[in-house]
């Protein structure tokens, strides 16, 4: 069964002894205050699908279903990037198993979609060429929320986070998004 955790304002998170565990995932990756879910995605064909699954169920629980859609597909990508080229080959030093975490918090005026893989690399947006399968997942990123980036994590990882506003677009403004 997958290891999923979530935590809402007054409760803790359960305690891990694998680096980074669900309850230090949120100030290892420096994010704060609940509501924190995170999810550890297994080594699995079917990670992708639990990954859209585990995102679609809490956005439902925190009553986000406007940005259900986007988020979940941001999620996916992110998700399929880090399982691509984030893995990590050879245990930890402590022997343990290196992790992905996919993990979403809400903020006042956004929702944060972060995926942390033990890999140092950072991601890289590369436009795809137009008949390539390859290169499309950091341009939907890009198209989908409001920001996107990475920060290193820890001595051996990173965090890459993605932004998605919980306000509907300003479409009065120049230069707002449609």
């Amino acid at each position: 069964m997958p290891e999923t955790h979530s935590q809402h304002r007054g409760e803790q998170a359960p305690r891990s002894h694998q680096p980074p565990g669900p309850a230090d995932l949120a100030p290892h990756l420096s994010l704060g205050a609940p509501p924190f879910a995170a999810h550890r995605i297994q080594n699995t064909t079917s990670c992708l699908k639990e990954a859209r699954q585990f995102t679609a169920e809490v956005l439902h629980r925190w009553s986000l279903d406007l940005v259900r859609e986007d988020t979940v597909q941001i999620a996916s990508e992110l998700v399929a990037n880090a399982v691509r080229h984030g893995r990590r080959r050879t245990p930890l030093p402590d022997g343990s198993a290196p992790a992905i975490w996919l993990a979403l918090t809400r903020r006042p005026q956004t929702l944060l979609c972060i995926v942390y893989d033990p890999s140092p690399r950072r991601p890289h947006l590369t436009l795809p060429a137009p008949l390539s399968e390859r290169h499309r997942g950091l341009p939907i990123v890009r198209a989908l929320s409001e920001d996107w980036g990475w920060k290193p994590s820890g001595h051996t990882g990173k965090a890459v986070w993605a932004r998605v506003p919980l306000h509907p677009p300003d479409t009065h403004h120049p230069g707002s998004r449609i």
